[in-house]
């Protein structure tokens, strides 16, 4: 699968989605990573509609806007936004990555590109048009592999945060990266917007460059002289405003047969809820990305820092900062779990009404309320992520069959042992005297009370339950 990323804001999502269209118009089985702060998920969940039916995929990765603003871009038609290029490294899992600014159309299938050999460079790119002696970092083709291996980003980010770069994070890529990167044909960056200066200044270099190209694989309107503005004296500009145009049903057509059916809402087996008053929680992403089933409703009082903002990029995930009673109680009542993951303070009146309600609630050692006695409350040590998940996955497949008062399965000896070494279970042991409890008599070291007795009752026919035991 060809990997792709774009980096941009919402003030410029019609020009990443054109972008987009025009990549997919000439190529299938592609995975498009966009990296943005502030691009609304349901964009991408919309995108993926369509680009599943021809084998390929928008991936949604957030970046801190606090990140951003700490960044110069050198030009004012030029937003920080893109020097989320800069943490590929660190957003994108892939060996070979093909950057992408969004100013740019692609007229071509990209295969032989993606074929290109990287030898002993990190990057490959084509010359500025302008600049002979740099590369335009408008089109390149990242040994992903290597960046990691030779951790290049934080030096990347350090170098962004000087406000004298003559040419933003092109000057960065040229100055760090200097002997390490290789050379591409013209045709994969033919730079579009140099025409006026070129022409009035006699630039002969920059007037070859763009008479070499006859016929461009990718078209890149560099300068603030773009197609999409009012007006423009660059050449092309009819060329993005076909890609501008097209509707994602005929692109897809154009691979094969375009089934109307697959464009429709998410749905999900469940829904789990908490509300938090502070931004950090523990292992939530991690749950997120175990259970793409399960719809995470996150509430909070107030706003949310970019810590729980960016669970945004999951499609299983909706936030509610400042959230308001009447949605509050509709997540409470739609809830068939509560995780309790969130350091304090606890939102106690919240979770009185999910006692309330009777709705299974899940917490780790770390986070759990103290002093909770519920007997639907669940508690895992901090490290047992899957064995919480599980749980998750099993209550929310059992939430609509009929509740039985037995949930009882006995293991042997060897059964339990293996239980209680390999997974860490905790054990709670029935004997004799608490049988007697349960059934209205005293014992010698405890007196009956009923609601002793309730409780003992209520432990044992519930059964072994995911990090307890009952012996």
């Amino acid at each position: 699968m060809k990997v792709i990323a774009l980096t941009g804001d919402y003030g410029y999502l019609n020009q990443i989605e054109t972008t987009i269209k025009s990549i997919m118009v000439h190529n299938r089985d592609v995975k498009i990573y966009v990296i943005n702060p502030d691009i609304p998920h349901e964009w991408f969940v919309n995108l993926n509609c369509y680009l599943k039916q021809i084998g390929s995929e928008i991936v949604d990765r957030k970046v801190d806007p606090e990140f951003l603003d700490q960044m110069h871009s050198s030009f004012g038609h030029i937003s920080e936004s893109t020097f989320g290029r800069i943490l590929i490294p660190n957003l994108i899992p892939e060996d070979k990555v093909l950057y992408l600014d969004s100013d740019l159309i692609v007229k071509s299938n990209l295969d032989d590109l993606f074929k290109t050999k990287f030898g002993d460079k990190l990057l490959l790119a084509v010359q500025d048009y302008q600049e002979s002696t740099q590369f335009n970092a408008g089109v390149m083709l990242i040994d992903n592999r290597k960046w990691k291996e030779k951790q290049v980003m934080n030096s990347l980010i350090n170098m962004g945060k000087n406000p004298n770069l003559l040419n933003g994070d092109q000057t960065i890529i040229n100055d760090f990266f200097q002997g390490q990167i290789g050379e591409l044909d013209l045709t994969y960056n033919y730079q579009i917007g140099f025409e006026k200066d070129a022409f009035w200044n006699d630039l002969a270099q920059t007037l070859s460059y763009l008479d070499e190209v006859r016929n461009p694989k990718i078209i890149h309107y560099v300068t603030s002289d773009k197609p999409f503005n009012l007006i423009s004296t660059s050449s092309l500009r009819d060329k993005w405003w076909y890609y501008k145009r097209l509707e994602w049903s005929d692109i897809i057509s154009k691979h094969g047969d375009f089934d109307r059916s697959e464009i429709k809402d998410l749905s999900f087996d469940g829904e789990a809820f908490f509300l938090t008053n502070m931004a950090e929680t523990q292992n939530i992403e991690q749950l997120i990305k175990k259970l793409p089933n399960v719809h995470f409703n996150i509430a909070a009082y107030t706003n949310m820092a970019f810590l729980l903002i960016k669970l945004t990029q999951y499609d299983n995930v909706t936030l509610y900062p400042a959230i308001v009673a009447k949605t509050l109680n509709k997540l409470i009542n739609q809830a068939n779990v509560y995780l309790d993951i969130n350091y304090a303070p606890k939102a106690n009146e919240v979770i009185r009404r999910v006692i309330n309600k009777g709705i299974p609630m899940f917490a780790f050692d770390q986070t759990k309320s103290s002093d909770l006695k519920y007997d639907n409350y669940h508690v895992f040590h901090d490290d047992q992520i899957e064995e919480m998940a599980a749980a998750i996955r099993d209550t929310i497949k059992n939430k609509d069959k009929p509740k039985s008062e037995f949930n009882i399965e006995v293991k042997d000896i060897n059964e339990s042992l293996d239980l209680i070494l390999e997974n860490n279970k905790s054990v709670v042991r029935f004997g004799d005297g608490e049988f007697d409890l349960i059934r209205g008599q005293s014992i010698p070291y405890q007196s009956y009370e009923p609601t002793l007795a309730e409780r003992l009752r209520s432990i044992i026919l519930r059964g072994n339950f995911n990090n307890t035991l009952v012996c």
